[in-house]
């Protein structure tokens, strides 16, 4: 390895490392030898071979590789056997633990290799010893049992070398103490005021993470960390500098950053804080102000707020662009009201400047979100001065502004149109090699929508089909109904008597994946109906109804259930086996026209002269799909079958790159061939290759 960092030397000696790695893949090599069930793979030493040459240039390499190619042992293993220090970026929690607990321990072990590694989560993950104590010494706890909860996790901190709340399983991870026992980087004391910085575990992981080879961290607190990693006091940012940095998983790279670069005001951050300044003020300078009635009268202007933003059609599960909402400036009395109000409350902080450190602490956040406020004050307030019925000229800085309502929050948010520079500026400051990797980056082998997203067209670009048999494993139905149009009703209703036969035929085993939320809902519902017609052969499950974690684990168990989900159930879950043999899709998972970020982001590319629907759009739709369509052949031994309710693609002119963007499934219309892949399957494998 070397220290030079302008990429005029390689990382690594390539000929000596190449073959290294060939050793460790090839027949009878350390890999085969040390972990029961691998399988010698071209794929995959080709994969391997490419992060070699990423490494000798410090180059960026897209690696597209299917289901069961053994992606983290290819970008793994030249890692390791260079010496180099790399942060793997991933998904979500569950990958990461995978790669902690399981890939890189094995690897150890085939390798012989001794070296360093650490896993780091969002801070919500661990527990807070100081709030920790601040909500004992309140004894304002959520629920009746949490005191019994709180007492598990106060043995859990002072035993834990970790305090990641996932080692405590007595403790189910939605409970509602644990956000009042972990922390936010708003609402963090830091080094020079925390009580109890000698102790926190958040610290410890990142100090652990900053002397480490390996670092596994999720998108998120990668995009941020590397964020702030210019301030030296900030805990967030310490992470080692990376000579391979792997993004894998990394299809959601772009939606995370673009998450993570938004300007968002939402009244539900508001909420939180006035209810940690209420319980703070009251158990620790109780006489410093009437902290009821400060937190009273935020909270009525919210109210006030999200009535008046009804009446202008920001009703429950509205998204509304700026340049939709013509009577936007009639919130502005409203805006005023909760303003004023947070007026009395900086009042408050600067009386009581000093007295505590928790009060202090959160006159920091009061004062931001204030800011974040104003600035959606003034430019309501033009909306407020405009004639009526007209929409005020808005300066042109890159950003989307838009307003989501949800059941009880109002969210305010500006979104970047593009974060390809913001991406550019983090890759640029990281230095070194890069490996994006996924089983779904492209749309029809075409990878130009994602390395746009995130602005690596310079990167080279390679991809690998799967190994598995998906034409003997898996099926591809079509089915004769008709095509979806506005009526979210009628289309469920399709597609739920199209599906019942075939979950009748597969004995349960479904994942039925919606593309809205009102689907889902409506899905749920007609296939309740149907099981308890039929004596409730099968158990539902529905999103919403338990953690996602939770419901994906009583799926697995019963071997036989019934899924109803949306978006996040269409990737990231690995059910192997029988439990799930039939992927249902109600239709291609297009960009709602009505999304705000979407249309912008579309406006933009039609100024431009080009297609969002090509550009944008499909691309999305068919990386999406070929996620669901991921849920069903886990491994060389599953069998399953693919339903997609969408006629459309047969008819067209883009139908053909969604059917050849999905695995190679022997594809039919016939109803009565989709039920012989589960009643008859030998008379079905004989149809195969007549």
């Amino acid at each position: 390895m070397s220290d030079d960092i302008d990429g005029t030397i390689p990382l690594v000696d390539a000929r000596v490392l190449g073959e290294a790695v060939h050793r460790a893949f090839m027949p009878g090599g350390a890999l085969e030898k040390a972990t029961p069930g691998f399988c010698v793979r071209e794929s995959q030493i080709a994969f391997a071979r490419d992060v070699v040459e990423a490494l000798q240039n410090r180059g960026t390499l897209i690696a597209e590789a299917g289901t069961g190619t053994g992606k983290t042992f290819a970008y793994l293993t030249p890692a390791l056997l260079a010496g180099v220090t790399c942060i793997i970026s991933t998904a979500g929690k569950s990958l990461q633990d995978q790669l902690y607990k399981k890939d890189l321990p094995a690897l150890s072990r085939a390798l012989k290799l001794p070296f360093s590694s650490a896993v780091l989560k969002g801070r919500s993950n661990y527990v807070c010893p100081y709030r920790l104590e601040l909500v004992r010494s309140e004894g304002m706890l959520p629920e009746k049992d949490s005191f019994i909860k709180l007492r598990k996790i106060e043995r859990f901190a002072q035993v834990s070398q970790t305090g990641d709340k996932a080692e405590l399983t007595d403790v189910p991870e939605n409970d509602p103490l644990w956000p009042l026992v972990t922390s936010t980087r708003e609402s963090c004391l830091g080094k020079d005021r925390c009580p109890c910085w000698d102790r926190c575990f958040v610290r410890l992981a990142r100090e652990k993470a900053l002397q480490s080879q390996v670092v596994v961290v999720n998108h998120h607190l990668y995009v941020s960390s590397m964020a702030v990693k210019s301030q030296s006091d900030a805990i967030d940012g310490m992470l080692p500098q990376a000579d391979l940095t792997v993004i894998d998983e990394a299809h959601q790279m772009a939606s995370v950053a673009s998450s993570f670069f938004a300007e968002v005001f939402s009244t539900r951050d508001l909420e939180d804080l006035m209810q940690e300044l209420r319980q703070v003020g009251i158990s620790k300078i109780r006489d410093g102000a009437d902290w009821n009635r400060l937190y009273d009268n935020v909270m009525k202007g919210i109210r006030n707020l999200r009535l008046e933003a009804s009446m202008i059609g920001l009703g429950e599960g509205k998204r509304k662009a700026l340049t939709e909402l013509p009577e936007l400036g009639e919130l502005y009395p409203a805006m005023q009201i909760i303003f004023d109000a947070m007026k009395l409350t900086a009042a408050a902080f600067r009386e009581n400047s000093g007295r505590e450190d928790a009060i202090d602490n959160l006159a920091e956040r009061h004062d931001l979100i204030t800011v974040t406020m104003k600035s959606w004050m003034e430019l309501i307030e033009l909306f407020r001065n405009a004639p009526e019925g007209t929409i005020p000229q808005m300066k042109a800085d890159g950003y989307v502004r838009w307003i989501e309502a949800t059941a009880h929050t109002l969210r305010f948010n500006a979104t970047p149109l593009s974060i390809a520079e913001a991406f550019k500026g983090i890759r640029e400051g990281e230095g070194g090699a890069w490996v994006f990797t996924s089983a779904t980056l492209s749309s029809g082998k075409d990878f130009t929508h994602f390395k746009h997203e995130l602005g690596i067209e310079e990167a080279k670009e390679a991809s690998w089909e799967s190994p598995f048999n998906y034409w003997e494993q898996g099926c591809f139905y079509i089915p004769n109904i008709p095509e979806p149009h506005n009526n979210t009703l009628e289309h469920t209703y399709n597609v739920v008597e199209v599906a019942w036969p075939l979950i009748n035929a597969a004995e349960g085993r479904t994942f039925l994946l919606c593309t809205s939320l009102s689907a889902v809902k409506e899905a749920a519902r007609l296939l309740a109906q149907k099981l308890e017609a039929n004596g409730d052969p099968y158990p539902l499950y529905v999103q919403g109804d338990a953690p996602k974690i939770e419901l994906i684990e009583r799926f697995r168990q019963d071997g036989n259930a019934i899924l109803v989900g949306s978006k996040s159930f269409w990737e990231g879950v690995d059910v192997k086996g029988e439990a799930l043999s039939l992927v249902i899709v109600d239709k291609m998972p297009f960009t709602s026209p009505d999304d705000p970020v979407a249309s912008a982001r579309g406006d933009v590319l039609k100024a431009a002269g080009k297609s969002p629907f090509f550009l944008e759009a499909l691309p999305e739709a068919v990386i999406t799909l070929r996620q669901g369509a991921g849920r069903l052949i886990r491994s060389e031994y599953d069998r399953g079958m693919f339903v997609l309710c969408d006629p459309r693609i047969l008819k067209k002119s883009y139908g053909k790159t969604v059917i050849n963007s999905l695995p190679d499934f022997y594809r039919t219309r016939r109803s009565e061939k989709a039920l012989e892949f589960f009643l008859s399957p030998e008379r079905y494998a004989e149809g195969l290759y007549s």
